[in-house]
This record gives structure tokens, C-alpha cells and sequence, in this order.
């Protein structure tokens, strides 16, 4: 049971059918919202959370920022909801543009944060991959089927963790040396990826491996924002594979996420490799996320 505010506990895995009626109950379109994002991420987030109106408010501290609330989850007083927000942490991050345009204009700052905008896709396009705008995807994964004939593209679950867990190593070995990649990144990654297959079927995730010569080769896993939209937690493949990325995210939206009309693809964090590849896909909208102050 969440209590009421001022009274936090710290989130776990037995709130999550509590917090996913409050989400259901006002949906909106951000990664940040997802239930299998809150959990698996929670030891690097160290969410708490509270009853404040009625609404779910969860309390963000990362060791690598300030404390800040996500968005309220209901809709009851939210003006009231995110005064009491502001007076505990001094800021309400990551909000919704949907969300932003519920409160009073002119009552707080409200900053767009450009390194959290999602890239939101129609999942249909990212599975076709028509036109000529794809043809160096198309290309990439012909590549990558030459050299590995007959590959498979199989469900994940959760008895893939160690092969995937040695495949993230050798994935992040090749990017240690980035400013883009600290080692918080390796630990906050390693452990949410952990937590994800340590829970899989209990927070409902889903995901696909690609296999070539029976060893994994690359790995995805997303679960639901909303009825309509997949948000794609994990997308790594081996380094040494050319082309892994663009056939595992195109077997994933014909198979894995094809039951989404959309698929979210989360934020770049400012990395500009990845802002670089995430436009590259023809996103069909940036979903954008404020800083509410006052």
C-alpha cells in the first residue's frame, strides 16, 4: 500500500499492479511512464514514492543529479499535487508535453529538455523499412545475413540473462573509453538488465533474441507504455557483427513488437552517435519532456 504524503517507501515490484491502474487511469506517451522502465531501473533511480491528491507521485534520486518527481500519475488537484512536488524537491523533470499543458499557464517554468525527447515510430515503418531514405538499413542487414546464413530470431525469456549479460561486456568494452559512457552508465546498465530478466514475466516484458551458430548475437527487450505503444528498453548486438543492430530491431518489429502500432525508442541522452542513428530511422515524432519549476 503507497501511503499518503508526507510518508514515502521506497518502490518495489509489489506495487506494480497499484501503480500500472494509476497509469492506465491517465495514459501518456513517455518511456519515463512505462511500468517495466520504473522497476528495472530502480537501483540507479532509487525511486520512493507517495499519495499525494491521490495521485502516485514517485521521487527520483540518481546519484548522478539532483532529486526531482516524475509527472503526478491521476489527474485529481494537480496544481496542488505539483506545489507540494516543488516544495520537496524543487522540481518536477521529465514531465510530458500532454501533462505541461494541464497546468495553469504561466503558474511555473517550464524548460524543454532536449536530451530526454523520446523518438516515437510507427512500428509498421520500422518492420517494412521502404523506401529509399532505408536503403543503408536494407543494406546493412543483407550484410549481416550474408555472413551469417540461417540465423534465428527467437523469443526472449528469461533464461538468456548470462549470454546476454557476457554480450553487454563485450558491447560496452568497445565504448569505455567514451566521455558519452562513464562507468556509472556500465553499473546502472548492468544492474538494470539484471533486473529485467530477474523479473521478467512479473513486469511483463517482452523481447527477442537473435542467435547465429547457436550464440547469441544480439538482444532486445521492451515492454508496454500504453495499450498502443512499445517502449524499447535494450537494443545491444555483438560489436563485432556488422549490421546486428538494424536486423535485430527489424526482426523485433516484425515479430516481437509488431502487435504496437508504435514503438518508442527513448531518449539519446545527448550521445551524439546515438541522436545521430535515432534520427536515421525517420522518426515519426519527438515525444517532448519539460523541467517544471517555479
Amino acid at each position: 500500500m503507497i501511503p499518503a504524503y508526507p510518508n514515502f517507501i521506497p518502490l518495489e515490484i509489489g506495487q506494480r499492479e497499484e501503480i500500472s491502474k494509476h497509469l492506465a487511469a491517465t495514459p501518456r506517451g513517455t518511456c519515463e511512464l512505462s511500468p517495466g522502465n520504473l522497476f528495472i531501473w530502480k537501483d540507479f533511480d532509487r525511486p520512493q514514492v507517495t499519495l499525494i491528491n491521490h495521485n502516485v507521485c514517485v521521487l527520483i534520486a540518481p546519484p548522478n543529479e539532483p532529486p526531482y518527481f516524475l509527472e503526478p500519475f491521476g489527474s485529481h488537484k494537480l496544481k496542488e499535487t505539483v506545489d507540494l512536488c516543488l516544495k520537496r524537491a524543487g522540481r518536477v523533470s521529465r514531465a510530458s508535453e500532454m501533462f505541461a499543458a494541464l497546468l495553469p499557464p504561466g503558474a511555473y517554468r517550464t524548460e524543454p529538455l532536449r536530451n530526454q525527447f523520446d523518438y516515437i515510430y510507427e512500428t509498421k515503418a520500422l518492420a517494412g523499412l521502404k523506401g529509399k531514405k532505408f536503403d543503408s538499413k536494407r543494406n546493412r542487414i543483407k550484410r549481416f545475413e550474408r555472413h551469417n546464413p540461417g540465423y534465428e530470431y527467437r523469443p526472449l525469456n528469461a533464461g538468456h540473462q548470462d549470454e546476454a549479460l557476457a554480450l553487454f561486456e563485450r558491447w560496452f568494452a568497445g565504448r569505455s573509453e567514451s566521455r558519452y559512457y562513464p562507468r556509472l552508465a556500465y553499473t546502472s546498465q548492468k544492474d538494470a538488465i539484471t533486473r529485467a530478466f530477474g523479473n521478467y514475466e512479473q513486469l511483463g516484458l517482452t523481447g527477442g533474441a537473435l542467435l547465429a551458430e547457436k550464440k547469441l548475437k544480439g538482444f532486445t527487450l521492451g515492454s508496454p507504455v500504453n495499450p498502443e505503444m512499445i517502449s524499447v528498453h535494450f537494443l545491444y548486438g555483438d560489436p563485432q557483427s556488422a549490421g546486428i543492430t538494424q536486423t535485430l530491431l527489424w526482426e523485433a518489429c516484425n515479430k516481437s513488437y509488431a502487435a504496437f502500432k508504435y514503438a518508442d525508442l527513448e531518449q539519446d541522452l545527448g550521445i551524439p552517435g546515438l541522436r545521430t542513428m535515432k534520427l536515421s530511422y525517420q522518426p515519426l515524432k519527438l515525444e517532448k519532456k519539460y523541467e517544471i519549476t517555479l
